[in-house]
């Protein structure tokens, strides 16, 4: 098959949608089909001529008019303009589009799907309705706008010939708003880790000055991310291990508020902050074994792959009863839950897996055990079923 995949969330940005597209690709890949990315082509002083991490038979296009989204770093827009796209497709017609982002790109890959009478996959990865996103994207938080957000994510999507969703939560949130297209919940799947020798994993801990229990975030650093409620609750797990560290992975518009939360709270020397480090270094390294154990009080998520990468490095989870959290965090096996925003409630979590050993240790072994599940071979699997099927609907059709 050749596929083409259009994607707004691409190098230099990173995020859980960045490293699906990855992920997918290199599997499609892998089993023999043609796959090209279409992405916002990124500044002068961001571009590159090759993907860490992606395989060197995927093609890459950057989408020429392109714009930056000044209050999130290197995540850039695309506008449709179609002429770039059209000759591209023309000497190398698809059989099929999937498109991860319903603006931009997503809007330009639907569009040419359309013009090629082929079938166009729709995956929904993010509740850009939520008032967090809003307020990122300098659109009023009012009722109108949560309506007509929702409108036009559910309108594009029923536009698709096949929707996957990563979480049940969302597959149910796009159906109680008028979703009627076919939608299959499917993993956004994760590659199997490369382990590092405990030793070296010991001596990376020990050279950042890790010698006691870690907890760990890796993500970007917006507001939506509620960082400001997973600092207060370190804060309280500090008056019962005053040596315990939080590893806080990534960057982004809420760089300056989450310094001054670490100013404000006293956390200087219990935080340790890495800024942003490319994903292939990330895995091959084993940053997220900086850790042991992960945490989000993020209420937007949909299926973070940063908390899937963690599953498979065997770290138990705390996140909040929201979305599509619960859907990987099995209170009591993998992990443990919290109501959203509760600090006290998180913070008691923490301390329960730092001092529970017996309980931390059925937690590791239980995130390997679901991470299994979530094998990028079965989601591989999944993908050349929807993608053949859909083909084969369009084929009757016309």
């Amino acid at each position: 098959m050749r596929v083409c995949i259009f994607t707004d969330s691409f190098l230099p940005y990173i995020s859980g949608v960045t490293s699906a597209v990855y992920n997918q690709a290199n599997e499609l890949t892998r089993r023999g089909h043609s796959v090209s990315i279409f992405h916002p082509r990124p500044s002068r002083s961001d571009s590159f001529e090759t993907v860490p991490g992606l395989d060197d038979s995927v093609s890459v296009y950057g989408l020429p008019f392109s714009v930056p989204t000044f209050n999130i770093p290197k995540l850039r827009w695309s506008m449709p303009l179609f002429l770039y796209t059209y000759r591209r497709l023309r000497q190398a017609p698809p059989d099929l589009i999937h498109v991860h982002t319903e603006f931009g790109c997503g809007l330009e890959g639907m569009l040419l799907g359309r013009w090629k009478n082929v079938p166009v996959i729709g995956t929904f990865h993010t509740f850009f309705a939520e008032p967090d996103y809003l307020k990122q994207f300098y659109i009023p938080n009012f009722a109108f706008t949560r309506k007509a957000m929702w409108k036009y994510s559910v309108g594009f999507f029923n536009r698709c010939s096949h929707i996957v969703s990563p979480s049940q939560s969302v597959r149910d949130h796009l159906v109680a708003r008028g979703l009627h297209r076919p939608a299959t919940v499917l993993s956004n799947g994760i590659e199997r880790m490369a382990l590092r020798p405990a030793e070296e994993i010991k001596a990376f801990r020990a050279s950042l000055g890790i010698d006691d229990f870690a907890f760990i975030y890796i993500g970007r650093v917006s507001p939506e991310k509620s960082l400001d409620v997973a600092l207060e609750a370190f804060a309280q797990t500090l008056a019962v291990n005053p040596k315990a560290k939080f590893v806080l992975i990534g960057n982004g518009p809420a760089d300056e508020a989450v310094d001054a939360k670490i100013g404000e709270l006293g956390l200087g020397e219990s935080v340790i902050r890495t800024g942003r480090i490319e994903r292939d270094r990330l895995m091959a390294e084993n940053y997220p074994l900086l850790g042991d154990v992960f945490i989000t009080a993020s209420k937007t998520e949909n299926q973070p792959v940063s908390i899937l990468e963690a599953l498979a490095f065997g770290l138990p989870l705390i996140g909040p009863r929201a979305k599509g959290i619960p859907e990987l965090v099995d209170h009591g096996s993998n992990g443990l839950l919290f109501e959203p925003d509760d600090v006290y409630g998180m913070s008691s979590a923490m301390v329960r897996l730092m001092q529970d050993q017996q309980l931390y240790a059925r937690m590791h072994q239980a995130s390997l055990d679901t991470a299994a599940t979530h094998d990028l071979q079965h989601v591989g699997d999944e993908l050349e079923a929807i993608y053949r099927e859909a083909i084969e609907v369009k084929r009757r059709e016309t």
